[in-house]
């Protein structure tokens, strides 16, 4: 995740150079490369709280499933 947004935000990476090249050559406007990888950083900053709010979730939700198992697997260890 944070190579993907990463990219976007660094100035002489290849997706940056490839948005300004194909937007000059296909509609003729001239973008700066920094104006590109200032307008990505928004879009960063909400990807990043929003997948770790979806990764807090899932950890919390494999965590009541972990527990919810626990008593189960206790129950069924035979007893010597």
């Amino acid at each position: 995740m944070g190579v993907f947004f990463g990219e976007d935000i660094f100035v002489a990476i290849g997706s940056i150079l490839l948005i300004t090249g194909f937007v000059d050559s296909t509609y003729g406007l001239k973008l700066d490369a920094l104006h590109v990888a200032l307008w990505a950083i928004p879009t960063a900053i909400c990807a990043f709280v929003i997948h770790g709010a979806r990764l807090l979730w899932l950890d919390r939700q494999l965590d009541r499933m972990a527990r919810d198992l626990a008593p189960k697997r206790e129950a069924e260890v035979p007893q010597p």
